[in-house]
């Protein structure tokens, strides 16, 4: 996994632990010997822990000033949301088109 950070230094530290993390967890590391499912522990730090609703928290967290800045690649390109599943991911598209001016547009 690589997470690269923008010219902004002053979550280093911060992205340097949530990607250390995140290795972990997908290595296996972090949760006890099992058959193909696990638990682990979220540390407390990389929780969203401010909205009522789940998606809007974690887009709010990750895309700030989405409306004033949605045209502005570098801002897309410097931020990501990870997802469990394609349903999630589906849900989490949707949330951030119905923020978004002007109508949906989809290509098949």
């Amino acid at each position: 996994m690589c997470l690269q950070s923008s010219k902004d230094t002053t979550n280093i530290k911060e992205i340097q632990d949530f990607s250390k993390w995140m290795l972990e967890a997908g290595d296996g590391k972090i949760s006890e010997p099992n058959d193909g499912y696990a638990t682990i522990q979220i540390p407390n730090e990389f929780l969203i822990t401010d909205y009522d609703d789940p998606i809007h928290g974690i887009v709010e967290s990750t895309y700030p000033n989405i409306l004033q800045q949605f045209k502005n690649k570098e801002y897309l390109k410097s931020r990501a949301i990870l997802a469990s599943t394609s349903e999630i991911v589906d849900d989490i598209n949707e949330y951030i088109l119905s923020l978004l001016p002007g109508e949906d547009d989809f290509v098949d």
